[in-house]
């Protein structure tokens, strides 16, 4: 377990930048912070609340860069069709496993099953893949974009990370016994018992 002002250091540094996995907003990561930490004791709580807060931070985030470049998506854009067809195969993939990161993601909200929280795990694991590919074709292609594929790559390696660690997420989705284990994680004080 992370202390909340190490918790509230991670999520300020990464409130400053564009990220992909929080808010935009100018101070979002403290909005951030403080709504999770004060979930932590409910199922969908602490770092489990944040995962699904930049999610879809996310996936507003990806929609403003695909409005904002959405002529990099169209053939005419390219003067070789080989480098197009490399271009989308380097950003389909992860736009479309971001999609069923999302859809799965959701669906664990309201059907709170392992055999579907593993699925969501190989999906991290695909997109982390995904990532790979990217960096490789960008690496040689389009070296611009390298950061980006480096930036997107951090989300599901941490999250997968997360998910195969986490003692919460065993608890909220394969044991289903949260309510009772959240008093070893986050037992209440006496004044705030009586």
């Amino acid at each position: 377990m992370m202390i909340p002002s190490a918790m509230l250091a991670l999520l300020l540094a990464s409130s400053s930048s564009n990220s992909t996995y929080t808010p935009g907003l100018p101070g979002g990561g403290i909005i951030a912070w403080i709504v999770c930490y004060k979930q932590r004791r409910s199922q969908i709580g602490g770092w489990l609340l944040f995962y699904y807060w930049q999610l879809y931070g996310g996936i507003l985030v990806t929609l403003l860069f695909f409005a904002v470049a959405f002529q990099s998506y169209v053939p005419e854009s390219f003067d070789n069709a080989g480098l197009y067809h490399f271009f989308l195969w380097s950003t389909l993939p992860t736009l479309l496993l971001f999609a069923t990161q999302v859809v799965v993601s959701t669906m664990l909200l309201s059907v709170r099953s392992w055999e579907l929280l593993k699925l969501m795990r190989w999906v991290l694991a695909f997109q982390l893949v995904a990532c790979l590919l990217a960096m490789i074709i960008d690496a040689q292609k389009f070296p611009d974009n390298l950061f980006f594929d480096v930036w997107n790559a951090i989300g599901p390696a941490v999250w997968s990370l997360y998910f195969f660690r986490s003692k919460r997420v065993k608890h909220v989705f394969r044991t289903c016994d949260w309510d009772v284990a959240v008093e070893e994680f986050y037992p209440l004080s006496p004044s705030a018992a009586a």
